[in-house]
């Protein structure tokens, strides 16, 4: 039904609705909410101010009518002052600007609610500015709401919007007819589609607005697992690769372990199955991913096919060449980066063009327009995570339909991988090679740092290399001021190695590393920490990924309560790449209960997976992936990944629906805020 059929839309009226991707009734009535006023929240004032609540809901009386004063701008401000009902010695003063209906309303000795943000003003006085108000009936018959928030254009307010969905609602059925079978309701303890519809927009109770979103959630849930298990099932190749899987494990001088030789194999079969291989490998820091894709990259080669593995940095790809180089002939292995010539950058691309197997290992120049592979096989792409959607969809549309593995460092919880990689089968390294020594990590104060640098220099002195990691790159004007060790709040890396370092570390060679610098900078001092041309690099967390310095043996990371545990974490896999006994030490300039509880879970652990899942707990899925990475997720999408259970469920119930080609219908999801 036409938006424009409802009592009050006119020409213009629709118009602004279709601003909002709105042009039916259907339409309106799944715009949902993205928040509520819940103006049975009241709290005495001092709670509200000390809590800094934005949506404070205050008693308040009025004292003395309002006045008016004309601002240097010329702008009129109200003021009417109230003291609060529950106690008269708190004054408080009202706001507002360039709104004299509402203050004019307030009469002496009426009773209101107010809700805004509690602040500080003149004289002392609680103050707030531009509050919503409503009056207080004397019978003490007021029984408040939880109030829908729309989003909203200019000239279609919430509160219209929320008008309109009232009188839409009068045009549904008495029983909106059911989606979901009722077994599944149940099992799942999932509301009926017509609560939904009608409880999201006029809840009675925050319960209401739960259960109502638990539902929403779980149907997109179900579409986008449904959508991406229905392309996975269509996966085939183009490419039958062979297995010399023994012949590979001869060339290696140490043992696979035998996590890593089950996902080899399992990738092996499934490549030669005629099925395409999608996957993704994970596995915690120094796991020994890169040996799997190599064992991989291998078995493509000697089938007479093309490999392409993109690496993030310069860095990391001559890593990866250099290592690669140990085991296969250096005549089938080519690199391609921004710093490679021309000459030898055309006899690459002309190579690969004609169809002459090989291995190109390479950094983003892989995409390139002119770079084209005639029969690629395997795609790898590692790091992932530092790789956009399209980059990797570039990549792998330079083939026929190639076999795709997604390498990541770093853990994510299975719950998000369900999600973000629903078209991959997921692989996870559980065991650690034996020659990795385990990590001691600690937390130390401000005024603790003079011996943390001490134990470095002990470090540095026995041949050893370390990392410090600054939060910043250039110096907090509010901060760093002087170079007393115990009164830095915020380190930044351009003031650190001039102020502090020259003075503990002169006789060492120090390098800086940022993400303000070029990345030819970048990899330049990265290649001299590799070949120990630089005893101790001063960095942000640039270096949190993919740089292998067994000679690294001490991280010490300034101002730890700023990152996640996963970031921390992979900062902390910066070191421990060998035998040799590797430290992390963590300065903290707070102590509050949640930072040292945080802090005091990453001394204790060193497995990723389990530090991951805790993040994810703390800190949400943002620190995982921004939207870049895993595409058109909506936020009702990764607010599920906090509740297992729920993605469980919907497994289920796709399981179900595949097995009986049961017709599952979604409600339509036209507001991805909710």
């Amino acid at each position: 039904m036409p938006i424009s059929n409802l009592k009050g839309v006119g020409k213009n009226t629709e118009l602004l609705f279709k601003k909002l991707n709105i042009t039916s009734v259907g339409e309106l009535l799944t715009f949902f909410p993205v928040d509520y006023e819940d103006w049975n929240n009241m709290k005495n004032i001092e709670e509200c101010y000390e809590n800094y609540e934005k949506n404070s809901v205050v008693q308040i009386e009025v004292l003395q009518e309002y006045s008016c004063i004309t601002s240097f701008n010329n702008k009129k401000i109200y003021k009417v002052k109230c003291f609060e009902i529950n106690n008269i010695q708190n004054l408080i003063n009202i706001t507002f600007f360039n709104n004299k209906f509402t203050p004019m309303s307030m009469k002496k000795n009426q009773k209101f609610l107010a809700m805004g943000e509690v602040k500080i003003g003149y004289n002392n006085i609680y103050e707030l500015i531009n509050p919503k108000i409503r009056l207080l009936n004397n019978n003490n018959n007021n029984n408040f709401k939880l109030e829908p928030i729309y989003s909203q254009t200019k000239n279609l307010s919430s509160l219209r919007i929320k008008k309109f969905v009232s009188e839409a609602l009068k045009l549904l059925p008495e029983k909106i007819p059911e989606t979901i079978p009722e077994e599944f309701l149940k099992k799942f303890n999932l509301p009926s589609l017509d609560f939904v519809i009608k409880k999201i927009h006029f809840p009675e109770s925050k319960d209401e607005i739960y259960f109502a979103k638990k539902r929403i959630i779980f149907e997109e849930l179900v579409s986008w697992i449904l959508s991406v298990k229905k392309i996975k099932n269509n996966y085939k190749s183009n490419f039958i690769i062979s297995n010399f899987f023994d012949e590979f494990k001869q060339k290696l001088e140490f043992k696979l372990t035998n996590s890593q030789e089950k996902i080899i194999l399992e990738c092996i079969n499934e490549m030669s199955s005629g099925k395409k291989m999608s996957r993704l490998l994970q596995g915690d820091v120094g796991s020994g991913k890169t040996v799997i894709a190599m064992a991989l990259a291998y078995n493509t080669l000697k089938s007479g096919f093309q490999v392409a593995i993109m690496a993030p940095t310069e860095v990391l790809a001559m890593q990866h060449y250099n290592t690669f180089s140990k085991i296969i002939n250096h005549e089938n292995i080519d690199i391609l980066t921004g710093s490679t010539r021309t000459k030898e950058r055309n006899n690459i691309i002309t190579k690969f063009m004609l169809g002459m197997p090989g291995i190109l290992i390479g950094t983003h120049s892989l995409i390139s327009d002119n770079i084209e592979f005639k029969k690629l096989a395997l795609v790898i792409t590692d790091e992932q995570h530092k790789f956009g959607v399209e980059q990797r969809k570039k990549l792998l549309n330079k083939g026929n339909d190639p076999h795709y593995l997604v390498m990541s460092a770093t853990p994510i919880p299975r719950s998000l991988a369900m999600i973000i990689y629903g078209d991959l089968d997921i692989s996870v390294i559980n065991e650690m090679p034996k020659n990795r020594a385990k990590i001691k990590t600690t937390i130390i104060k401000n005024s603790q740092r003079v011996l943390a640098f001490k134990f470095i220099k002990k470090e540095l002195n026995s041949g050893n290399q370390a990392y410090i990691v600054c939060s910043r790159v250039t110096e907090n004007k509010n901060n760093n001021n002087n170079n007393e060790l115990s009164e830095i709040t915020e380190a930044d890396v351009e003031n650190y190695k001039s102020k502090i370092i020259k003075n503990y570390f002169e006789n060492f060679n120090i390098g800086i590393l940022h993400g303000k610098m070029s990345s030819y900078e970048k990899d330049f001092i990265l290649q001299k920490f590799y070949d120990k041309k630089i005893d101790l690099l001063i960095c942000t967390t640039v270096i949190e990924v993919g740089i292998d310095v067994p000679n690294a043996t001490v991280i010490m990371i300034e101002n730890a309560e700023k990152f996640g545990l996963a970031s921390l974490h992979q900062m902390r896999g910066r070191v421990g790449r060998s035998e040799k006994e590797s430290y992390c030490i963590l300065i903290c300039n707070k102590k509050s209960k949640n930072i040292i509880e945080r802090l005091t879970t990453m001394q204790k652990s060193n497995d990723g997976f389990y530090l991951a899942q805790k993040d994810l707990e703390i800190r949400g899925p943002g620190d995982f992936f921004g939207t870049e990475q895993h595409g058109k997720l909506s936020a009702s999408l990764i607010s599920s990944l906090k509740n297992p259970e729920l993605i469980s469920q919907a497994n289920e119930f796709i399981n179900f629906t595949l097995e009986t080609n049961f017709k599952f219908k979604s409600i339509k999801f036209f507001n991805q805020k909710t």
